[in-house]
């Protein structure tokens, strides 16, 4: 246990404290003091400079292997990488025959190296700004990636470091001198072109700021779309952007940082503008904009509310009974798009005091894209099951993953010959013991298929290749648990259960209402009753006696809205909410 604790607090030293830079720093500062004052001391000079250089290679690897993806090691370990220049050099003023050579590489080796750090800050400032706007020079990317800077001048001063040792086991390798030389040159360039091509950058983003007006005057925006996410959400706007499309008016996407930027550009050609600080939003505000939509409760949502004449409506990423979709900030918006009358519902009982004129209720348009059930169950041979769980939450009072007892419930649906649909949610990978319980899951999936040549779907093709509504449409039923994913799938009327984890069967009914229309399995032992587990899923699978229950839940849920004009009610409720007249079916 000691051992144990002992290297915690080791690693925890020194990831927080810079220890790895000051040891680093230390070995090349004491080969430096032999090199200048101890003769005949090459060989532990060379093995501490290499120890040093092995230390920042290990901490920066993905720098190194993949330096033209990422720019992080820029500037890495500096002063420890000068100063084992130092020591190549004084090591050299020994042998008299390589000096001329190693100290012009380690002179040059220092020009690029020394180059590092402003190229580093420079491309901090050189963001992107804007995307598919009429009128505006974008250069929101390099010209070429910037991160192979690192990996070059990281060869080139381990040669430098080699080239001595080399040369006096063998005197023919001398040419080796050269190399470094050429690289440092190589390197000289690849900076030089860096730093003018971060300053052309920045004269396009400076430019940009005179644009900006009259651009959107052209584009006359009636509308934008706000959004503010952690890196890996971009279905959080992806679901909504299709049906803003059908507004059939002309909006932009308003983002706030560099990520949030990138994933936009990838799912729209509407015109996509970031704005990081509070007051960079004033010149977007322009005489044609209505109103502001926003799908998550981020902070800087506040930065556009403080625009009062416009009309601010929050449509969330999801409809469920977790606590982020009966949250009081709700109340600083204007209007709140709801699926059905649940939402609704959902913050009266939690005491939650809301304007009974903020909600809209408009369903879930995304859902018109399921499938509705055409038989039941019990007729259906080979039956495919759909495995949902959610993530483990920021918090432990919001973690409802089912996802540890997840292996338990896919063997025994495979015991029942069940094809399984495994989706669990993109964050899932924030907890290793998630990450644990869903590689088991694949690995139980890849083995029954190869065993028994029933498809299976998962890994990349359940998460990337198909959407989630695509894995409802591949699935005859589903379970889940505290999600989203439940009360969309209550569209298709299929059956489906959910897994307590957090309260026991009776408190979850009452906490988690959905639920009263699902099937539910206990985990909160962190394990399943194998007999409950298999009655549970004689009922889903099988008799389904849920099925009425289920209808009127969806209606609840997710609006009495005619299937033949679902997706329409969100639109002629947003155009309403701009100000434009059309006739609410």
């Amino acid at each position: 246990m000691y051992g144990v604790t002992l290297n915690t607090l080791i690693k925890t030293l020194l990831n927080r404290s810079g220890a790895w830079a000051a040891l680093t720093t230390l070995l090349a500062f004491v080969a430096l003091v032999l090199a200048a004052w101890v003769p005949n001391s090459g060989i532990i000079i060379t093995a501490l400079l290499l120890l040093a250089l092995l230390v920042v290679g290990v901490r920066h690897r993905k720098g190194l292997l993949h330096g033209g993806r990422s720019s992080d090691a820029l500037a890495a370990y500096l002063v420890t990488r000068f100063l084992v220049l130092g020591a190549v050099v004084a090591q050299a003023a020994t042998t008299a025959n390589e000096v001329p050579m190693i100290v012009l590489a380690a002179f040059v080796l220092g020009l690029p190296m020394t180059a590092e750090t402003p190229i580093r800050q420079l491309r901090s400032k050189a963001r992107p700004f804007s995307s598919n706007l009429e009128g505006v020079h974008e250069r929101i990317r390099g010209a070429f990636k910037y991160g192979y800077l690192f990996p070059l001048n990281f060869v080139a001063l381990v040669l430098v470091v080699l080239i001595t040792p080399l040369s006096q086991w063998q005197s023919d390798l001398e040419w080796l001198a050269y190399v470094p030389v050429v690289l440092a040159v190589v390197g000289v360039v690849y900076a030089a072109a860096t730093l003018i091509d971060l300053a052309l950058r920045i004269r396009s983003q400076l430019a940009f700021e005179a644009l900006i007006e009259p651009a959107l005057d052209r584009l006359a925006p009636v509308f934008y779309l706000h959004w503010h996410a952690p890196a890996g959400t971009a279905y959080q706007i992806a679901m909504w952007l299709p049906y803003l499309e059908k507004l059939g008016v002309p909006f932009a996407v308003i983002v706030r940082t560099r990520g949030n930027f990138n994933d936009t550009r990838e799912l729209t050609d509407r015109p996509v503008i970031m704005r990081e600080s509070l007051e960079s939003l004033d010149p977007l505000i322009r005489p044609t904009l209505k109103g502001i939509f926003y799908v998550n409760t981020a902070t800087r949502n506040s930065h556009f509310i403080r625009y009062s004449h416009l009309t601010h409506i929050q449509l969330n990423h999801g409809d469920s009974d977790k606590a982020p979709s009966f949250n009081p900030v709700f109340r600083m918006f204007d209007l709140d798009f709801v699926a059905g009358q649940a939402a609704i519902d959902r913050f009266a009982a939690h005491n939650v005091k809301m304007p009974d004129d903020m909600f809209r209720i408009v369903g879930r348009p995304q859902v018109e894209e399921v499938e509705i059930a055409t038989q039941q169950i019990g007729e259906i041979a080979g039956k495919s099951v759909l495995y949902a769980p959610t993530w483990s939450g920021f918090y432990e009072d919001t973690d409802y993953s089912s996802l540890r007892v997840g292996p338990q419930m896919v063997r025994e649906l495979l015991d029942r010959g069940c094809r399984v649909v495994f989706r669990p949610h993109p964050y899932y990978r924030r907890n290793p013991d998630l990450v644990v319980a869903a590689n088991e899951i694949e690995r139980m999936l890849a083995a029954d298929g190869a065993k028994t040549g029933r498809e299976h779907l998962f890994g990349a093709t359940a998460t990337t290749e198909m959407s989630v509504f695509d894995c409802f449409n591949a699935s005859d039923a589903m379970i889940s648990d505290v999600s989203s994913v439940v009360g969309d799938y209550l569209f298709s009327e299929k059956p489906l259960a959910m897994v307590a984890v957090t309260h026991s069967a009776h408190d979850f009914h009452e906490e988690f209402p959905m639920s009263r229309s699902t099937y539910l399995l206990d985990g909160t032992d962190a394990s399943l009753d194998a007999d409950e587990l298999s009655a549970c899923l004689d009922q889903l699978l099988g008799t389904d006696p849920m099925r009425e229950a289920r209808r009127a839940s969806k209606t609840y849920y997710l609006g009495d809205i005619p299937a033949e004009h679902y997706s329409q009610r969100f639109v002629d409720e947003a155009l309403a909410a701009l100000g434009t007249d059309v006739a609410i079916h």
